[in-house]
């Protein structure tokens, strides 16, 4: 009789313990992983950790989200394909990684295009912001929120670059196939290759230089090996916050509100802080050594002109999506 109280004994408190377990389970945060290919330095790496916090704060700790920097999941060639497969919940993707599918992306590498890091917020929400949400939805990627990244510039290990004709003979890093018409225009001969590769390719010299921002150039330590830097503020370079669809379409509805809400404030975050970013980071490349050139506007003029078939091969190739795209751009410049 003891014996089969003792086990009834025992079976009440397995039960009393996994309700309990159960219970528990109903608080516990949900998680989530965010891949990052910026080093934890870099400011968007610092966005990402303010959209982490605004996600758990909105959430009341119901949702969590798991950073992973400097590409420890997924390389920025690598991050869409893992968000449309599902392998992971939600990435930091550079926009022009959706050039292939997407060819009118790549309004944000025309050069000139914007007169001030302004006009991009007044852009998108202008309406490019939903005419690409409708295309990324459709490829099974849902739009969290937009991430600027500021201007990129040009650096280089072999002479200052005043003038388009300064550019030919130099082999040059691009970050996409938009930037590498933007070089091939201007004379050099472009390399398309990831971030985390940048580095050693420069200090190799598997390529004289390279385009990049301001801080990323200091956060990836490519200041420490080049020589010169043309500010000439030529393009924009963007990111989007974005997650895999079918992940998002699961999620109760408070969670989504929580995250959209925390994107929103994100958003906003990196706009103000992208300033102050790209003024430390211009101090870090002077005390570091390199010669800098900041292109007056008759310089900047020979640029934009020789860089106009860049323009006309974006618009020849995206269509109406293209067109309607480049006359918001306009519309607010």
């Amino acid at each position: 009789m003891s014996n089969r109280k003792s086990f009834f004994k025992a079976v009440c408190c397995f039960v009393v313990t996994f309700a309990s377990v159960l219970s528990a389970g109903a608080v516990w945060a949900s998680e989530f992983k965010l891949s990052n290919q910026f080093p934890p330095s870099h400011h968007l790496s610092k966005g990402m950790i303010f959209f982490a916090d605004k996600v758990n704060e909105y959430s009341g700790g119901k949702v969590k989200c798991k950073i992973f920097d400097s590409a420890q999941l997924y390389k920025d060639t690598e991050i869409v394909e893992a968000l449309q497969d599902g392998v992971v919940e939600v990435g930091l993707v550079p926009t022009n990684k959706w050039s292939g599918m997407i060819p009118a992306i790549d309004v944000f590498e025309v050069p000139f295009i914007f007169s001030e890091l302004p006009s991009i917020k007044k852009f998108l929400d202008a309406g490019a912001s939903d005419l690409f949400n409708a295309e990324f939805s459709a490829k099974g990627v849902k739009d969290i929120f937009w991430v600027d990244y500021g201007y990129v510039q040009f650096f280089n290990s072999k002479r200052p670059l005043k003038t388009p004709n300064d550019f030919k003979g130099l082999s040059m890093r691009a970050f996409s196939s938009g930037d590498a018409a933007i070089l091939a225009a201007l004379g050099a001969a472009p390399t398309i290759m990831s971030s985390s590769e940048m580095y050693m390719a420069l200090q190799r010299g598997t390529v004289d230089g390279a385009t990049t921002g301001m801080p990323a150039a200091v956060s990836r330590k490519i200041s420490e090996i080049q020589k010169y830097l043309t500010i000439s503020n030529y393009s924009c370079a963007q990111f989007v916050v974005q997650g895999n669809l079918k992940w998002w379409n699961s999620l109760p509805d408070d969670e989504k509100d929580a995250i959209t809400k925390a994107g929103r404030d994100t958003e906003a975050w990196v706009r103000d802080v992208i300033a102050e970013s790209e003024a430390q980071a211009l101090s870090d490349i002077k005390a570091a050594g390199l010669e800098i050139h900041t292109l007056t506007q008759d310089e900047r003029d020979l640029f934009a002109k020789a860089t106009a078939s860049v323009w006309d091969e974006f618009a020849a190739k995206t269509g109406d999506l293209g067109k309607k795209l480049l006359d918001f751009a306009r519309s607010i410049d």
